[in-house]
């Protein structure tokens, strides 16, 4: 095992204080695991399950790792459990986990069970990825429910669709991802298009259980939705990104989609967008791919790019103020960063613990980082500029 205490720079402005903080990583030393979602699974963030895919003798499958966040230090590959999708054996060429949900979130989900979704692809599908859910024990790969998921209802007529990709899943909602190819057009330029899928309706109306993610009106846009959380049984915050298909940049959104009890329908508020650093100038991509609570908001992790020299491409550690009406108020950013290395990711994030995957000249690497909460007083500090909004987990 290699332990790299490195440091993570970042901007806080508090008035006119800048404040620096420092992180500890450490390299997630079992080979082939590349780490996508994490969620608790007890009051204590180092109670966790953690979604991602294993690569074994060539092939790539979803596996998931239950316990101690820090015990993920240890080379211990039984940790981290295969799962086959469908008991699909041979016909199952490859598949991913990308975000899991555990009990403490869910009183739908038996303790010592999760619900996860991802990805997977068939020898019938190609290389097509398509969407999947499980439900069961995260420890024991023979039980549990699978569920395909395929965004075909959304896909306009004559068109055919292409890859489904669920991201996230809390409470009774998946999000995730779907391209489709357009009809009589023999080189497409696939764009991004965004669902939200409702668990619930999937069991009884499956064609009514879909909803393009579509919280602006107008413009040429893309979405991606890599993230959601449940504030209460009736409101959500989803976090992904959203391209300017004729500007050519991308922003980090949050929007809460809320129950609106007079019409009877779901409703997205407070939709905001977000430059890395708060710099609209040099901020070329800027996406949200996890999203966790704080005591004053959301922490987030995920990518940038900076329109500077080099073009500078990183993860980041972010936090959000969310305000009292629900609105989403100032964010600070800190840059996530490994020397040597010539990617990084910020995949997802639980607590203040980022996780992603970086890579260097000797090969591609999951890690954890450890980035300290603002001081008492910056929080005041944030408390005064935003206010606070105290969310149930379970309302």
């Amino acid at each position: 095992m290699r332990l790299i205490r490195l440091r993570i720079l970042g901007l806080l402005i508090l008035g006119t204080s800048n404040v620096v903080m420092a992180t500890d990583y450490f390299e997630i030393p079992v080979p082939g695991v590349v780490v996508t979602g994490v969620r608790s699974t007890s009051d204590v963030n180092d109670n966790v399950v953690i979604t991602s895919s294993y690569t074994v003798n060539t092939k790539t499958s979803a596996a998931l790792y239950t316990g101690s966040l820090a015990a993920t230090a240890i080379n211990d590959p039984s940790k981290w459990v295969v799962f086959d999708p469908f008991n699909g054996g041979s016909t199952i060429t490859s598949s991913t986990f990308y975000g899991p949900n555990t009990a403490l979130f869910n009183p739908r989900i038996d303790p010592g069970d999760v619900i996860a979704v991802g990805s997977y692809k068939s020898t019938a599908s190609g290389a097509r990825d398509r969407g999947m859910m499980y439900q069961g024990s995260s420890t024991n790969p023979t039980g549990g429910t699978w569920t395909a998921l395929d965004a075909t209802v959304l896909v306009p007529d004559d068109n055919t669709l292409r890859n489904t990709i669920a991201h996230s899943n809390m409470g009774n909602f998946v999000v995730g991802n779907y391209d489709y190819v357009p009809a009589g057009d023999p080189d497409p330029a696939l764009t991004g298009n965004a669902f939200i899928y409702n668990i619930s309706l999937g069991e009884t109306d499956p064609d009514h259980a879909w909803s393009n993610i579509q919280p602006t009106v107008g413009g040429s846009v893309s979405f991606t939705a890599y993230g959601i959380w449940q504030n209460s049984s009736t409101s959500y915050t989803i976090a992904g990104g959203v391209h300017d298909v004729l500007g050519g940049i991308d922003e980090g959104y949050l929007v809460n989609y809320n129950f609106n009890s007079i019409s009877e329908l779901w409703e997205y508020d407070d939709y905001t967008v977000f430059n890395y650093n708060n710099a609209v100038a040099s901020s070329l991509v800027s996406h949200f791919d996890g999203i966790t609570i704080s005591d004053t908001g959301f922490n987030l992790t995920g990518v940038y790019t900076e329109l500077v020299p080099g073009g500078i491409e990183g993860s980041f550690y972010a936090s959000v103020v969310v305000n009292p009406d629900g609105s989403f108020g100032p964010i600070s950013w800190a840059n996530v960063s490994i020397p040597g290395s010539t990617a990084i990711t910020g995949n997802t994030i639980v607590g203040n613990h980022v996780l992603g995957i970086y890579t260097s000249p000797g090969g591609v690497y999951s890690y954890v980082a450890t980035v300290p909460e603002p001081s008492s007083v910056a929080l005041l500090g944030l408390a005064a500029l935003g206010g606070y909004w105290i969310r149930r987990k379970n309302a």
